[in-house]
């Protein structure tokens, strides 16, 4: 009896569910934004919750958190603690790290060192992700002059300041032969890439012409390309690099207009150690100095300094976050974990630091995930609440937040948002880190009101198909509205 009961109120529910129609699975049922977000003030919350579109907002995830920079007053929060990729805001956690742990004045140096019994010179790198060709120039030219004799130097390239791993955890395969997927070294030249150059022949018929910089015999390029007369192009003209045998063989084919715009990119470089050596060699080579490159070093290395180039670190913060250069962010965690651990510094040495960091500041460090410097990593986690917590803990470090802050883009002026909210109250006055992944789109900084209260905010959007620009539209909306609030 006991058991007919069970199949009877079973078969109840079933056709009690059957009588309301078709169960449509396809659309979670999500209260709305206004019932999940808060405000002390209600004008404040109405005014946010209106420029979330329901048509953005299921299905794509939002988590939003704005206080009040000098009291930590909570202005607006909706799913602070929910945990988001934070693709390149990322770099937030790695400035703070950064500049906490070693000092805005921290020296960034390429040093050579020079073994005159041996003929034998070597190029260490620590991780200065500032270090242009013109810088190894200079190099060369402090350089040369100390070396003498007739017979050829043997240049060693010195990689022991970092580990040999060349990417982050969780970067995606297809990042390559992107500039923004550069390979990560201690010795670092032009950010690791070559700029590639094309420009159309004189005559149709004609291969284009193909321009490296800086030039240099470590690249060799395979231009089968042709310029043409007619348009449109029956075959666009491709730009690569033969990533997938592992080389530095740089690949030109397709059409070119003879009326046609020239063409640049940045292509990133197979074993960038052995690029900033060679192009080292090739410019003592000029100076009258032979030199051949051996093979990469993870000694000591021997005989004494000669020459040295150095940026600071606030330089290459505010690089990194102006432009959200990748590689800085990763050269700047390996160094932060050498420095305050142990050579070969690494990314996961670098995070324990941040972690430590973040915990001293009150953050569960076990409720976020910490893979990479840069936020190129899909491994990243972090909430709103977080990121909010660092850049309030920032603006209280009177010793380091100037470089900080003076770090961030600013809206409508330079920067990864130099062209966004122009025409606002947030213009000159926004000054935010920015995050854009497939799907994942973030802006976090400070703003101040139409009142003088400066607040600190964090947006970050999650899970979205298609075009980031409605969602980012989302971001500019709410800045310009903090901008602009009495």
């Amino acid at each position: 009896m006991p058991r007919l009961i069970v199949i009877l109120a079973v078969a109840t529910i079933l056709a009690g569910c059957a009588s309301t129609g078709h169960l449509d699975t396809r659309r979670s049922v999500t209260p709305p934004i206004s019932l999940l977000s808060v405000s002390p003030d209600p004008a404040f919350k109405m005014g946010i919750d209106t420029l979330l579109a329901d048509t953005l907002f299921p299905p794509s995830n939002i988590g939003i958190k704005v206080v009040s920079t000098a009291t930590g007053r909570v202005c607006y929060a909706l799913n602070p603690d929910m945990l988001f990729n934070p693709a390149s805001n990322q770099k937030l956690v790695t400035s703070a790290t950064a500049l906490t742990s070693l000092g805005h004045a921290f020296p960034l140096r390429t040093t050579v060192f020079a073994d005159t019994a041996h003929a034998s010179i070597c190029i260490k790198g620590h991780g200065d992700p500032l270090l242009s060709h013109d810088d190894i120039d200079s190099l060369a030219r402090a350089v040369a002059p100390q070396l003498t004799g007739g017979k050829p130097w043997r240049l060693a390239v010195n990689v022991s300041y970092f580990d040999d791993l060349p990417w982050g955890a969780g970067w995606t395969w297809d990042e390559e032969p992107s500039a923004y997927g550069m390979f990560i070294s201690p010795l670092i030249l032009d950010n690791n890439t070559i700029a590639v150059r094309v420009e159309p022949a004189q005559r149709s018929g004609d291969p284009p012409v193909v321009s490296c910089t800086p030039p240099t015999g470590y690249v060799t390029v395979e231009n089968t390309a042709v310029t043409v007369a007619d348009t449109p192009l029956t075959a666009p003209l491709q730009v690569s690099r033969k990533w997938r045998e592992r080389s530095n063989t740089i690949t030109v084919n397709g059409q070119m207009s003879l009326k046609g715009r020239t063409f640049t990119d940045n292509l990133s470089v197979w074993k960038p150690e052995l690029y900033a050596g060679a192009v080292f060699a090739e410019r003592l080579g000029a100076l009258g100095i032979p030199v051949v490159v051996a093979t990469i070093d993870t000694t000591e290395p021997a005989g004494n300094a000669i020459a040295e180039y150095v940026h600071l670190l606030d330089t290459a913060v505010t690089f990194m976050n102006k432009v959200s250069d990748n590689l800085s962010a990763e050269a700047l965690l390996k160094i932060v974990g050498a420095e305050n651990y142990r050579v070969p510094g690494s990314a996961e040495l670098g995070a324990t630091v941040a972690r430590k960091l973040l915990s001293g500041w009150g953050c569960d460090t076990t409720g976020i995930a910490i893979a990479d410097g840069s936020g190129l990593s899909r491994y990243n986690l972090i909430s709103p609440s977080a990121i909010v917590l660092l850049l309030q803990n920032m603006a209280r470090d009177s010793a380091n937040f100037p470089a900080f802050y003076y770090s961030l883009p600013i809206g409508g002026v330079d920067g990864t948002i130099g062209r966004r909210m122009t025409g606002t109250p947030a213009q000159g006055n926004l000054r935010a880190k920015t995050g854009s992944l497939s799907g994942v789109s973030a802006l976090s900084g400070y703003v101040r009101t139409a009142g003088g209260e400066m607040l600190t905010f964090s947006i970050l959007l999650q899970n979205f198909p298609g075009t980031v620009r409605p969602y980012r539209q989302v971001q500019d909306k709410i800045g310009a509205f903090l901008a602009g609030w009495k």
